[in-house]
């Protein structure tokens, strides 16, 4: 195959990657691997496929291969890094991150390297990764924004969202976030005051104040009123937030209103260590692990995973 066709190819598939046109993608890479398929480029196109479509147990299964058959390509351990930080393994993701880089320096990889560092509580090297970072791509922002709260300076944290919301109005993302860290910054008083005079106008709470007035209602010791809250608005909750309120509840044991909500939303969490491991330790502590197995039995056998962790739970139950 002429090389400026396999050029063509590359750069349509490159285009529909970035658009999200995952069918088109497909299509056009069958045609790569049938006319450049032993290149690191064609393989990596594979890897950032899998990614894009959300096939994280098949892209965890091809990233240790192709890094072990293409140790030179800095976009291939690139990607293993992006395969591992979905995965929540931190420790390997910011390896393949620091490895990409020495390969080949480029402000993407120091962007993917500053939010691993972030979620493993590095802040210093993080923080001073994504500032450099801004310049080149400001939706780093809001990388900055989540550090700042992780380490609770939520002024910080605010100005990062202002900022970005001043050149991007209207994001829904970023605005969600500065609600959610505004109401963080009240008392306690204030923010249950400020939800009631919501209600008394008839107006629904904004679902991005919802999780921090559920925490803050479980930490003021009114636990029966946080789970009518939650009853009242379970099935009205986006799925995002619902599993924040979730993680609420199972912080504030109350185990029996997060396994619901866990359970709720296993279908977009299947990959999801943590969060399997909490939905266990939550139902098992309010006697609901025959709910759990049989939700992993539904999802058998697609998500082969759960063949073990419904063996582990069967022992447990016995």
């Amino acid at each position: 195959m002429p090389k400026p066709v396999i050029n063509a190819l590359q750069r349509n598939l490159r285009q529909a990657l970035s658009i999200g046109h995952v069918s088109e993608a497909e299509t056009i890479l069958a045609r790569l691997k049938k006319e450049d398929p032993l290149s690191a480029a064609t393989r990596g196109y594979e890897l950032e496929l899998l990614l894009s479509s959300n096939r994280i147990a098949e892209a965890d299964a091809l990233a240790p291969q192709l890094c072990r058959l293409f140790p030179d390509s800095a976009r291939i351990i690139f990607l293993a890094g992006r395969v591992d930080y979905r995965q929540k393994r931190y420790e390997p993701a910011e390896a393949h991150f620091r490895e990409s880089l020495r390969l080949y320096p480029h402000w993407r990889t120091r962007h993917w390297l500053g939010k691993t560092l972030t979620q493993a509580g590095k802040f210093e090297e993080a923080e001073s990764l994504l500032q450099l970072v801004v310049e080149q791509n400001r939706h780093a922002l809001l990388d900055l924004g989540w550090l700042h709260e992780r380490r609770n300076d939520f002024e910080a944290a605010l100005k990062a969202y202002d900022e970005f919301l001043a050149e991007n109005p209207g994001h829904v993302y970023a605005s969600e976030q500065r609600t959610r860290i505004r109401a963080r910054m009240l008392d306690p008083e204030e923010l249950i005051s400020e939800v009631g005079a919501l209600a008394e106008m008839d107006e629904e709470i904004p679902q991005a104040l919802f999780p921090e007035f559920v925490r803050t209602l479980f930490e003021t010791g009114q636990s029966p009123r946080a789970r009518e809250e939650i009853q009242a608005r379970a099935g009205r909750l986006e799925a995002k937030v619902a599993v924040q309120v979730a993680w609420v509840c199972y912080r504030a044991q109350a185990y029996d209103v997060a396994c619901d909500l866990f359970l709720r939303h296993l279908a977009f969490n299947k990959s999801n260590i943590k969060y399997l491991a909490s939905l266990e330790s939550a139902a098992d502590k309010c006697n609901r692990l025959a709910d759990v197995m049989a939700a992993y039995k539904a999802c058998l056998p697609e998500t082969r995973h759960f063949y073990g962790r419904w063996r582990s739970l069967a022992r447990r139950k016995k």
